[in-house]
Parts: structure tokens; C-alpha cells; sequence
């Protein structure tokens, strides 16, 4: 199952893509679940990152196309984009966010699925490499990669990643079930690290990145042996 955005203010081209879809799924027998959204301003202040494709429009009132891929980078840095749109002169203004392709208006079947089936592949790898995490701004995506380290004190959650901070209210049991065991381990109670982003072990120290994360006595072995697991396994 497929969770799509279609986001145009035009009720026929919508409906025609919407049509294009269920041709695609009985083709091909894969699920598609599409909401739709009338304009790009809708769109973006009640994005969540739980859709796998967003297909948007470009001239919408209010907020246009490029605008609201814009702000969607901002909310969803990965999420599959599709412009669909009248005009072929927005095509390279459309990949300035990371835009998988365009689609011409009136959308033509044969062209669709060959896009559609370029973003589902896109889908299946993204989904090895990212996960979806609570936070106190709602769910966000990450990557595996950019995700450094998380951090806990009492219920209070840090991300730290290469986006930068992220805090979240919960306890580390339920943030550990929603990572790779084998990709992440805790150093010490208060920290679970990405494996992947370990640069050197010192003493009793890990490093990750720039920072200094003490190793605790009773993990230490335990932490050391899942590091050289994960290398090896590389």
C-alpha cells in the first residue's frame, strides 16, 4: 500500500490521475491510498510525513506548485515529488526540489506509469534507509544515515542528526524499537548510537562526529562487540 498526496485545484485533471492510478493497480495489483488536496497553502499545513509520493500541481492560487515544494523540503526532505502541470518550462525549476520527474497535462496513461513505476522503485529503497520518528512537532522523517545519535534524560528525547537537534518526549525502550538493532546500540543508558557514525573509540569514550559520549562499564563490551559486528557486516 502506497499512501499518495495529489495535490491540484482542478477537479478533472485530479480525477484523471486518480483514474490513471486505479488502472495502474489493476494492472499491476499494487494498493494506492490517495487524499487529495485542493491547493498547495492546505497542503502544507496539514503535511505530516506519512505519504511515500506527493503529485503536485503547479499553477494553483493561493500557493503554487513551486512554493509549496518549497516548504515540503523543508517538512519532508525525501518524500517522492511528482509536478504535474501544463507548462514543460516549469520542469527545470521543478527539479531545484529534488523532483523525480513531470508530467504533462492532460496526464497521458503510458507516460504515467512509466513515472509512477520509476517512484515506486524510488519508495523501495527509501524504505531501507529511513525511518519515521515521534517528536514534539509531530512525526518526522530521517534518514538512517543522518541520524547520529538519541539522547535521553528522564522522558526528554534528542535527535541529534545532521539536520540538526530534535526533541521528542518518550522513553528510549520505544525509540529503540523503531531502529535497527543491529545499526544502533547504547553506549550507556543515556545514549543510543548509530553505528554507522562512530569515528574512533578512545578509553572510554565513543566518538560520533565531533561529540564525546562516555561508554559505561556493563555496555561496554557489548557495545564494542555490536560495532564490530556492524563493521564486518559492511
Amino acid at each position: 500500500m502506497y499512501k499518495i498526496a495529489l495535490v491540484d485545484d482542478e477537479y478533472e485533471s485530479a480525477d484523471r490521475l486518480a483514474k490513471c492510478f486505479d488502472q495502474y493497480a489493476g494492472e499491476y495489483g499494487v494498493m494506492f491510498n490517495i487524499t487529495r488536496f485542493k491547493n498547495g497553502l492546505n497542503f502544507d499545513e496539514d503535511y505530516t510525513p506519512e505519504f511515500d509520493m506527493v503529485f503536485m500541481d503547479v499553477d494553483m492560487p493561493q500557493m503554487n506548485g513551486l512554493d509549496a515544494a518549497e516548504r515540503l523540503r523543508q517538512l519532508d526532505p525525501t518524500v517522492v515529488l511528482v509536478f504535474v502541470t501544463f507548462l514543460a518550462k516549469y520542469a527545470i525549476r521543478g527539479y531545484k526540489y529534488d523532483a523525480l520527474d513531470y508530467m504533462l497535462k492532460p496526464v497521458n496513461y503510458n507516460a504515467f506509469k512509466i513515472t509512477l513505476g520509476r517512484a515506486i522503485q524510488r519508495c523501495s529503497k527509501k524504505e531501507q534507509a529511513e525511518v519515521i520518528l515521534p517528536s514534539a512537532e509531530g512525526d518526522i522523517r530521517i534518514e538512517l544515515s543522518c541520524l547520529n545519535y538519541v539522547e535521553i534524560s528522564n522522558h526528554d528525547i534528542t535527535y541529534h542528526t545532521s539536520r540538526g537537534l530534535f526533541k521528542a518526549y518518550g522513553t528510549m525502550r520505544a525509540i529503540e524499537k523503531l531502529l535497527p538493532g543491529k545499526q544502533f546500540s547504547k553506549c550507556n543508558r543515556c545514549y543510543l548510537v548509530n553505528l554507522r557514525s562512530v569515528t574512533r573509540i578512545q578509553g572510554n569514550y565513543v566518538y560520533v562526529g565531533e561529540d564525546q559520549l562516555e561508554i559505561s562499564r556493563p555496555r561496554k563490551q557489548e557495545f564494542l562487540d555490536a560495532l564490530h559486528e556492524y563493521n564486518m557486516s559492511k
